[in-house]
């Protein structure tokens, strides 16, 4: 059964979409371990790839073809004729509004008895939908809504994904929810030296991510010694517009914002941090607050996020997307003691251990029998 998978880019800037290909792939790969396996992606100008932190079986290859035209819409002239050479069963689609979506349209077109699965990763969520909506709108009615028509499963990685697609305005043939898997035993935590004052915040530095309201919410907020580092990849002219939010009111002493971590060093942060913030206003799965839970932290995150259990177990802090809201779970956890922490975060590791529900070699084996 070889598996072709079909992705806008690998780079570090994507976020959960280049890792949740990754972390598919990987699996399905051990999963089907007698076959070959591909992931075709565009090449990325920042040459900055999720697949360097990853172990990568021998029989799944990253093919990166150069690309050109338009930023919103780039194009490799080469795609077509290397997904037909792979000649794949499966082609497993992440991501819309890129060619790779007509690619593996016009590919399920010639190849009707093969299997076709999409990933919209969060793209057919309220908000991602209103970015960009009339170019959106086009590549919908030019390519996406065949593309819906014609695909045997659309994978939701959330029940929160699930319910924004099946009320979505096209129907599909078969809706299937398989959340999003994470390396547990590649996850290496590391011995705590002592309790820090320290919330952290891993992801891409985007609008959406929730991060200006983070920085609205922390105006003349008493942090009783806490400190917050955000760490990611962002463009430069909204890491500078953060920047400079932060300094005209005077947040340097508590709010740093620095450059994205892998492998150890994101180890390192997670095991000595006390705390994880995630204010995204959408998020179809969020990777980096599944991990963080593994890492033993309290969560402080949105009603935007599919992450509900952090209310129902008393996790951490699940508030709406709204500055008072987040004035008060970042009152809460500055205030809390380090018993309190330690027991939310205690409950966070075991929710995502107990049943392995979110390893990522149990996620691809639903995705086998899937398949």
């Amino acid at each position: 059964m070889k598996i072709l998978f079909l992705t806008e880019s690998l780079s570090t800037r994507m976020g959960g979409l280049a890792t949740g290909t990754i972390h598919l792939a990987i699996g399905l790969a051990k999963q089907f371990n007698l076959d070959e396996h591909q992931i075709i992606t565009q090449e990325d100008n920042e040459n900055n790839s999720f697949e360097d932190e990853y172990d990568i079986p021998k029989n799944l290859s990253i093919i990166k073809l150069p690309k050109f035209g338009l930023r919103m819409y780039p194009i490799s002239l080469s795609m077509r004729k290397k997904i037909k050479s792979f000649n794949a069963d499966v082609i497993y689609l992440k991501g819309l509004w890129r060619q790779t979506s007509l690619e593996a349209y016009l590919w399920k077109k010639t190849n009707p008895n093969k299997i076709l699965i999409v990933s919209p990763a969060g793209m057919l969520q309220t908000i991602p939908l209103k970015n960009k909506a009339l170019l959106k709108l086009i590549s919908i009615y030019l390519i996406e809504k065949k593309l819906f028509k014609i695909c045997d499963i659309v994978h939701a990685v959330s029940l929160l994904e699930k319910k924004s697609i099946n009320e979505y305005r096209y129907k599909f043939k078969k809706i299937v929810y398989i959340p999003e898997g994470i390396p547990i035993n590649k996850l290496k935590i590391k011995k705590k030296t002592k309790f820090s004052k320290t919330l952290v915040s891993i992801s891409r530095i985007a609008p959406i991510k929730g991060l200006e309201l983070l920085l609205d919410a922390c105006k003349n907020l008493d942090f009783n010694g806490w400190k917050i580092l955000i760490y990611g990849n962002g463009s430069e002219e909204y890491i500078n517009k953060l920047q400079k939010i932060i300094i005209e009111n005077k947040l340097n002493k508590y709010v740093e914002l620095k450059e994205a971590i892998f492998n150890d060093e994101k180890s390192n942060v997670l095991s000595q941090a006390s705390a994880f913030i995630l204010p995204s206003y959408s998020e179809s799965f969020g990777i980096a607050i599944a991990e963080a839970m593994f890492f033993g932290l309290p969560i402080i995150t949105t009603t935007k996020t599919p992450w509900g259990i952090i209310k129902r177990k008393d996790l951490g802090w699940f508030v709406n997307p709204e500055k008072d809201a987040l004035v008060t779970a970042l009152k809460n956890l500055f205030n809390s003691s380090e018993n309190i922490l330690k027991r939310k975060g205690n409950r966070a590791k075991s929710y995502i251990t107990s049943k392995k529900q979110y390893d990522l070699m149990s996620t691809s084996k639903q995705m086998k029998e899937e398949i």
